[in-house]
């Protein structure tokens, strides 16, 4: 609660007076590198070398009874080397004994990252063990410039998600001390810029950057998962995929193991 009395509050959208509140802040690194990290060349078919970290205040404003939420979200941060990702790597292979990456200095340039987001969700099914949730989003900014639609659906034992925004592997915001559902997900969107692709609005001196007319102006993204809670223990398995995101530029699918433990 005490996130709300930070002056970026004032840049955050409440759904009405009634509405119930959560304050967050979190901090964020991304960090993007072409298919391979063997070559020290530039490969003008691939995507450039990017870092970008950022701090996000956050309000999630909640309406339960008429299935309501809206996120909005205001990011402050640093795109290029100073995000350190480069260092990171490198760090990482090191301790693997691994391959040193090359590239790196043919990076993003430093730039500024000051970005907006907000997210309307509406809950248009829902049953005892059945959900179905709207979603629509629009982010705006020096970092990502795009606008998305799409569908959650949820199958199984759980609690209503917007009882808990979702946050239902997390022992405080439930009811039962057992839940088991899968979840799917599926959202497209329409883009207008990408500065991990196309470099900052600020400094435009960067080696290489993909150029407006090879980005993909439709971007789909889906996930799949299985989600199983028991008291205090959550554990989830998901699958995901990203068409590309440039013309050159490849599918994605990668699986996420979470694990979490409420204190």
């Amino acid at each position: 609660p005490i996130i709300k009395y930070s002056p970026l509050t004032y840049a955050l959208i409440k759904l009405n007076k009634k509405s119930l509140n959560y304050y967050g802040l979190h901090f964020e690194q991304d960090c993007f590198t072409p298919k391979s990290i063997r070559y020290d060349t530039l490969n003008y078919l691939e995507r450039p070398f990017a870092a970008s970290f950022f701090v996000s205040h956050s309000l999630n404003s909640l309406i339960p009874e008429k299935k309501l939420a809206l996120q909005t979200q205001l990011d402050l941060g640093v795109i290029g080397p100073c995000a350190r990702c480069e260092d990171e790597q490198k760090a990482i292979h090191r301790s693997l004994v691994n391959i040193q990456p090359l590239g790196w200095e043919n990076q993003l340039n430093s730039d500024y990252i000051i970005n907006y987001r907000a997210k309307f969700e509406k809950g248009i099914f829902n049953k005892k063990h059945r959900e179905i949730i709207a979603q629509t989003s629009v982010r705006v900014g020096t970092l990502y410039t795009d606008a998305s639609i799409g569908l959650v659906a949820r199958m199984g034992l759980f609690s209503s998600y917007f009882k808990n925004l979702g946050m239902d592997k997390y022992a405080i915001y439930r009811k039962s001390n057992f839940q088991i559902y899968g979840i799917l997900k599926g959202n497209i969107k329409a883009v207008a810029y990408n500065a991990t692709l196309q470099g900052g609005l600020f400094n435009d001196k960067s080696i290489y950057t993909i150029s407006d007319d090879r980005i993909k102006k439709v971007v789909v993204d889906g996930m799949a998962g299985i989600v199983f809670t028991y008291k205090r223990i959550g554990l989830e398995y998901s699958k995901f995929y990203l068409s590309p995101e440039f013309k050159e530029g490849l599918e994605h699918h990668w699986g996420r193991c979470l694990i979490t433990y409420s204190f």
